[in-house]
């Protein structure tokens, strides 16, 4: 495959500054700020939407305990309104054991429907807190919003002169030879993308792949795609 090698690397000259500029705008501490504040807002709504969900379980385990609480109140009255007044030794112990088991049942509930009650109340202040802290962050990622723009807009001044020199350089290259070289940057490859291919060897990985390209890379302008990294490699 043949490929006009010095408008290529012209170009690629402009798209790796471009891309220096794009990849210390991504990590400078402006960006950073600014997606720490919108994972601590997602993490915050995801806070409050699981509480919501545990509210919401709470509240009808509630229910189900008030009424188990009011069924083991009827059943004690009614176990207490059967028992006969004269009684046997042994009826008077079977008695007491049934009251004291409705009575520790009815303890037991009672409890739990205490803890399920406070845990609720714990839930509604935390859910609270947390909305008041989304609203914090949103006034936050306001402003780093702003600071952000402004930075961006600085870069892209700055690149100006730079988009239109790659623009201009695009113009004269083939479009089949860009897609290849587009192709591969796609694919997150670190750049350079074209690398030269010089005994043997990669330039881009330094794996030594004669071998696998023998008879594609033969004269000057010939490319082939180095079967390690996948860089486009070229022979001057």
């Amino acid at each position: 495959m043949k490929m006009n090698i010095e408008k290529m690397l012209e170009y690629q000259a402009s798209d790796q500054i471009i891309y220096k500029a794009e990849q210390a705008f991504s990590s400078s501490p402006e960006n950073r700020r600014y997606s720490q504040i919108v994972a601590k807002i997602n993490e915050l709504r995801a806070t409050v939407i699981k509480l919501d969900k545990e509210a919401a379980d709470i509240r009808k385990d509630i229910e189900k305990k008030e009424k188990q609480l009011e069924e083991l109140g009827i059943q004690a009255e009614r176990s207490v309104a059967q028992m006969s007044d004269e009684k046997s030794l042994n009826e008077i112990n079977r008695n007491e054991e049934i009251i004291k088991s409705f009575e520790d049942g009815i303890d037991a509930a009672d409890k739990e429907f205490f803890k399920a009650v406070k845990r609720l109340e714990d839930i509604e202040r935390e859910a609270k807190q947390a909305l008041v802290e989304v609203k914090r962050c949103n006034t936050d990622l306001e402003k780093s919003k702003l600071v952000l723009q402004k930075k961006r807009a600085e870069m892209q001044a700055e690149l100006q002169d730079e988009v239109m020199k790659r623009k201009a350089i695009q113009a004269q290259l083939d479009p089949a030879d860009l897609e290849i070289y587009k192709k591969v940057r796609k694919e997150n490859i670190r750049l350079p993308i074209m690398v030269e291919y010089v005994g043997g060897t990669c330039r881009g990985c330094g794996m030594h792949v004669e071998n696998d390209l023998r008879g594609k890379i033969v004269e000057s302008g010939d490319v082939a795609e180095c079967p390690n990294c996948r860089r486009i490699l070229y022979l001057k």
